[in-house]
Order: structure tokens, then sequence, then C-alpha cells
């Protein structure tokens, strides 16, 4: 089945298994199946239109609404929201079912459903069992963290997205399991590396693609346990070690030249069509690991049976969602673990049944357009009904919905509690100011003063001659001009693995690393050795040689 997007005019299509499982999700009320129907946008727009309504990393500050205390927020303070800290969130304080309000069948129910986002208190930030790691957001079980989001199990880390049980790491993106590592992305089991990309079980190394067990490594890609390796050809143990001596990474200078050179090596390096780990049965997509029978996925860790989706781990089932873990979800955003049997939920851990919710909390079950319950069932708008009340009127609700053509669709990126530029959209589909606003969507401007810093401090070229004083100073990026600090924890990892400190600030940073990250989208090319047709995140216009699997199997092994 074709079908045209209104967002972007592409066309793209709806296969049988897309219906099927539209058909399995939709919600079940006395007996009778209320259809959802088919998508209207295609799968990229879709996820754009999730995407704004997720604020990964911009903190402010901003006071609780409870108690008037200074907090830290995903809310910046022009927000009219009312915002608690999560203690105050989390207690018995205050009842989401005190803001409940009746149906209006006379108004768009999106409408009603923004009204009631905007007076139910929210979480600042969603954060479960971290110690000492108050500046992260969509993390738990971290200790000692500083600016790493959508972690869990990490300690003494900073500065990262993606970061899954490791230690003392900093400056990544998706990592797992990973220790005294800098500047790594999509790499698992790593132990002191450095600007590593797509490896695994790797350390004492740096500038690394795509290498598995190998160890005091330089400017390497494809190798398979090997030692003593400089751009792929082997040297003694004293010999690597004399090298390295004449080219000391302490140095910034020498560090910059190493990054350039290892960008050329890494630009003629043949890539594989689709960066996996472990074992990918019949999928598509890219930066898969235990993946099977997943189509068009990203990001993924353990899925199963999954089309559309990105960003999630130990997941099944699943069609459009994003951020989540668990089973049985549709055009779902941010849910860990995901509702069960759910569509259209935001920020939502956990229960069953539940349709356009946010932020709903600790196994809600049969909810619509709920904000902030907890324990919820048979609620609409956050109004509590017997089960025959809500069995009698959700249907009504259902056909209204389907009368102004909201029924089916995830909530508008107009109505996001973020300014575009907050949310993850931005990151992916970047847009301009004018270019968002035409659109009928939000903008932050920033303010001035964080625009500058002063004169520039001058740094000194190599760790070693750096002291304690760099805390105290207030450095300014060399790219967008933004102020930035140096803290403790951040100035005893540089001195321990010998790393220049960093001329950019982190924001910029992150924008350097997910250049690593492909478009999430297929094309169909053919493999750069074989001819074979294949898919891949790599564009045919982009100058990379992509090989299918089956060759670049042949080749690194």
């Amino acid at each position: 089945m074709q079908s045209t997007c209104p967002h972007c005019s592409g066309t793209f299509t709806i296969e049988h298994a897309d219906l099927d499982f539209i058909e399995r999700i939709s919600p079940v009320i006395a007996g009778k199946k209320h259809l959802i129907p088919p998508p209207t946008f295609c799968p990229t727009c879709r996820r754009q239109r999730r995407f704004t309504h997720r604020n990964e990393k911009r903190l402010y500050q901003r006071t609780c609404a409870k108690t008037g205390k200074p907090i830290i927020s995903i809310y910046s303070p022009d927000k009219n929201l009312v915002v608690f800290d999560k203690t105050e969130w989390w207690g018995d304080g205050w009842d989401a079912k005190a803001h409940a309000k009746d149906i209006d069948f006379s108004r768009p129910f999106f409408e009603q459903l923004r009204e009631l986002q905007t007076v139910v208190p929210r979480m600042a930030l969603q954060q479960e069992n971290n110690q000492n790691s108050d500046y992260t957001g969509n993390t738990s079980h971290l200790k000692n963290c500083y600016l790493i989001f959508s972690a869990d199990f990490d300690q003494d880390c900073a500065y990262g997205v993606w970061i899954e049980r490791s230690k003392n790491c900093c400056d990544n993106l998706m990592i797992d399991e990973c220790e005294q590592s800098y500047e790594c992305f999509f790499s698992k089991k790593l132990y002191r590396c450095r600007n590593a990309l797509h490896c695994s079980q790797c350390s004492d190394s740096a500038f690394l693609f795509d290498c598995r067990n190998c160890q005091s490594c330089l400017m390497c890609w494809g190798l398979r346990n090997k030692k003593h390796c400089i751009a792929n050809v082997q040297y003694t143990k004293e010999e690597y070690e004399k090298r390295l001596k004449e080219f000391p990474l302490t140095s910034h200078k020498n560090y910059e030249a190493a990054k350039e050179q290892f960008a050329k090596l890494f630009a003629k390096a043949p890539r594989p069509a689709m960066r996996i780990q472990g074992t990918v049965i019949d999928s598509t997509g890219d930066l898969l690991s235990q993946c099977q029978n997943c189509k068009d996925c990203y990001e993924l860790t353990e899925g199963k049976d999954c089309r559309y989706c990105a960003g999630a781990f130990k997941v099944v089932d699943a069609v459009d969602c994003n951020y989540f873990m668990g089973e049985f979800g549709y055009e779902n955003c941010e849910c860990f673990p995901m509702p069960q049997h759910s569509a259209f939920n935001m920020n939502s851990y956990g229960g069953s049944d539940l349709y356009y919710c946010d932020m709903c909390m600790l196994n809600c079950r049969d909810c619509f357009g709920c904000v902030g319950l907890k324990r919820g069932q048979y609620c609409i708008l956050n109004k509590q009904y017997t089960k025959n009340e809500y069995e009698a009127l959700l249907p009504r609700l259902i056909d209204h919905m389907t009368k102004t053509g909201e029924w089916g669709q995830y909530v508008p990126a107009a109505m996001s509690l973020y300014a575009y530029n907050e949310s993850q959209a931005q990151e992916e589909f970047p847009l301009t100011k004018k270019d968002a606003t035409v659109k009928g969507w939000s903008w932050l401007d920033e303010e001035e003063n964080n625009k500058s810093a002063g004169p520039a401090v001058p740094i000194p070229d190599d760790i070693s001659d750096i002291d304690d004083t760099i805390c105290q100073q207030i450095l300014r990026c060399e790219v967008t001009g933004k102020a930035y600090k140096i803290i403790p924890q951040e100035l005893t990892f540089y001195r321990d693995l010998g790393i220049p400190i960093p001329r950019r600030c982190f924001d910029q940073r992150h924008t350097d690393r997910i250049t690593h990250r492909n478009p999430r989208q297929l094309w169909t090319r053919k493999c750069g050795k074989c001819s074979k047709e294949i898919q891949s995140t790599y564009d045919p216009k982009r100058p990379e040689v992509v090989l299918c699997e089956e060759c670049y199997l042949k080749m690194v092994y």
C-alpha cells in the first residue's frame, strides 16, 4: 500500500506486516476492537514528530513549584509548567487526579491534553537510584557522574550519551562495559582506549576502527587479535613503544595531528554495510547488537520483531518506538519499561493498555490521555471512572478523535513542551529558527552571555604542563565561543590517560561525535567488491567503500 506523507511529500510503503501489527495493538474496549488507522506520516517524519517531545541533554536551573528551592530541570525557566523536584514528585503530598478534566467533545482532544500537561506537576529530571550525579538526565544507578544522559549503572563517568555499565569514562557515545575510555563510539568492553569506533575487547589503544581483541594498537582498522600495530603494520613491542615516545599524544598539537591522520585513514577504510555487534539475523538498519527480525531499526540491543525503532534495549514486538525497553508497543517514546499493549505515550513507565499518556508511572493500566498518574486505572484526562463508565465513554472519545483527525496520530510537534532546538529532533533533523517557526514550532533563543567567556585563556599544549588552576578558569570553545569549564574529576582523568585539555565545549564535542552516527535511513546500493545489492545507511553518493557482510568478513578474518 503506497501513501504520500503530508509532511515531507515523499512516498512510503505501508506493508501488510505494519497493518497486522496496528490491528493487534488497537485497543479492545468491552470486547470490541477500535482500530487505529494506518499511519499518514512516513517513518522518518513520524520519528521526527516523536523526537520533538524528548529533551535528552539540555539542563536548566529553575525553582521547585512545591518547595521554592532551586532545582536542576529539563524544562527551561520560561516554560509555563509546574515542575517539582523528583523527590517531591514521587512523594505523597500531591495527587494528579486533583487536576482531572471532563472531556469536551466540542474541542480537539490534543488541546485538552496539552492543557492538562501544563497544570499537572512534572518531574524535573528522570533519575533513579543515583548517587552524587545530579547533573544527568534519563539515568539510573549512577555514582559520581556528571553530564551523562540516557545512561545506567555507571560510575565516575562524565560527558556522554548512552553510557552503560562503564567506569571512569569521559566523552563517549554509545559504549557498554568500558573503563577509562575517551572519545569512543559504538564500542564494548574497552579498557584505556581513545578514539575507538565500533570496537570491542580492546585495551591500551588509540584511533581504532572496527578492531576486536586488540592491545596496544594505534591508527588501525579491521584488526582481529593483534598487538603492537601502527596503521595496520606489525611492530615488535620495543619498536611500538619507541614510536609512541617519538610522537607523544599528551600534546594537543600531536593529538590533533593524529586525529587528522586517522580521519584520512578512516576515510579509505572499507565499511560493512551494517555496523553490528554479536549475532544479528534477518535485520536491516545500523548499530544493532543481538537482534533478530528487526526492520529499519537503529541503535537496538537485544531486539526481536521490531520495525522502525531506534534507541532501545531488550525489546520485542514494537513498531515506531524510540528510547524504550519492553514489548508490544506502537509510537511510544521514552518509556522504560514501555507499557504493554500501548500506543502514543511518552515518559510513561510500566503498566499496560495506555494510550496518549504522559509521565504515568508505577504500572498504570487502562488509561487514556492522562498525565502524572501513579498506579492509575480507568482514567481519562486524569478523571477517575468505574470500569463500566470507562468502557462506555472511551469509544465516544475515539469516535470524536476520528472526526477531528487525531485518532492514530502522535501528539503534534507544535504541542511539545520543549522548543524545537531543545528537543532530540534538532540533533537528527536540524532546522534554523526561521524554518522551525514557519512550521509553527517554538524556538528557544540562547542567552547572549553564554556566547562568550571574555578573552581566551591560554592553555598549555601538553597535559603535563597543566596545573590545578585550570579548574578555576572559564574557557571558551574554539568553535562556538561558549563558556565551559574543566572539573577536577575530568582533569584527573586527562592526566591519568595522558590526554590534552579539550579546546571545545561539551555540546560541540557531542556534535563532533554524532557525525559517526549515519542517518537513520536505508539506501539500496551495491557491494564495493562483489556488486551484490545491499541496503546500508551509507548513501551511494558518499565516497566510502561499502561491502556486503560476506565480503567484509572475508577481508578482516
